[in-house]
């Protein structure tokens, strides 16, 4: 049985690398790699076209749509070319690809006003649906940004998102693989951070990448995402790594609700999950740095949809959260009108359907 009406994943990366001949040319076995070596290469990797494997998992789980979205050396132009292909099943957001990666070739010096120009100009053409994932940051950065700065080249994209009526993705949380550091990105280690602008721009959706858990088993940076949604009518939070347990802490909580959260999962980032039956919780998606790459297409949505099997609540707010209010916020078309409850007093518009009222970021 299909576990909801119209199900959208809010958080897909429908682009890969094929990092095997790089991995050759550093002569390092692919079997072996782990996320250092991925690292060390993937900034000179092209990305290729993986929506095929997308649209199979699809089907599998009878996920209608998904929302695309770009990240590291992916490109907006590419995602494009996905939802041209197949405009029934994909829409996308955007975020300012090639000012990082003109500022990281030393053709330039990044600025939050040359990102908030870019993405302003993607946003124009209408063919995407908001901005992200996360806020663009310079990558060049050597030095960590403290909140005043960091807010401070925010603020430029959210003017961008508020002129556009666009929704904006703020990333939280963090993964265990990569030797990262956070100077340039602090706010995912700091979700509380985002309850300024919430404040600051009312009329512009929030939405928290990952609800604070990109991965791991701690729920700090959940419980601080989950404060600012409580907190502020216009932020929602993406739940799809979450396991059972975390979901009824949000439901419970009578400022957030089925209403605020939003099934996204990060298909296409291959985070493999790590199991120890019989503990809680019984298994949780986190980058293993002792073991080599995961090599085959990670099944996300297996584990996430069985998470929300789980959940004991009625259909129309687990209908909210697999697609309802994915579809509230993108605007997306969907097959039928009335198909979810009301939120705050508005139902899902369709064309020409004049019992609709518009849509509300909250």
């Amino acid at each position: 049985m299909k576990l909801g009406r119209f199900i959208v994943d809010t958080h897909v990366h429908a682009q890969r690398f094929a990092a095997g001949p790089e991995f050759a040319k550093a002569k390092l076995d692919p079997s072996k790699v782990g996320y250092r070596d991925l690292a060390r290469v993937m900034r000179s990797l092209t990305p290729y076209d993986n929506s095929p494997r997308l649209l199979y998992d699809m089907e599998c789980y009878d996920v209608d749509m998904c929302v695309l979205l770009p990240a590291f050396g992916m490109s907006n132009e590419l995602n494009m070319e996905i939802v041209d292909k197949h405009p029934d099943k994909f829409v996308a957001v955007c975020t300012a690809m090639e000012t990082q990666r003109k500022s990281m070739r030393g053709e330039m010096k990044w600025s939050p006003e040359a990102a908030a120009a870019e993405i302003d100009t993607l946003l124009s053409t209408g063919k995407f649906v908001g901005l992200g994932e996360g806020m663009p940051a310079d990558h060049t950065r050597k030095t960590t940004v403290g909140q005043t700065e960091r807010l401070d080249q925010i603020r430029p994209i959210m003017e961008v998102a508020r002129k556009h009526k666009s929704v904006a993705r703020i990333h939280t949380g963090v993964v265990m693989g990569y030797p990262m550091t956070h100077h340039f990105w602090p706010e995912s280690l700091n979700p509380i951070w985002t309850t300024d602008l919430a404040s600051e721009y009312p009329e512009v959706p929030i939405v928290l990448d990952h609800g604070g858990l990109q991965g791991w088993w701690s729920q700090r940076f959940v419980e601080e995402a989950m404060n600012v949604a409580a907190a502020h009518d216009n932020v929602y939070l993406e739940t799809g790594l979450w396991w059972t347990d975390m979901y009824m802490k949000a439901l419970l909580d009578p400022n957030i609700g089925a209403e605020k959260l939003l099934w996204g999962c990060d298909w296409g980032a291959s985070i493999p999950f790590h199991a120890q039956y019989g503990n809680q919780p019984p298994a949780y998606a986190v980058q293993l740095r002792k073991k080599p790459l995961v090599r085959h297409q990670v099944d996300v949505w297996g584990w996430s949809l069985k998470q929300l099997l789980r959940l004991d609540i009625v259909q129309d707010d687990l209908n909210l959260i697999l697609g309802g209010n994915a579809a509230r916020l993108y605007g997306l078309k969907l097959p039928h009108n009335r198909l979810f409850r009301p939120v705050g007093g508005e139902l899902v518009p369709q064309p020409g359907d004049k019992d609709s009222l518009p849509p509300r970021c909250c």
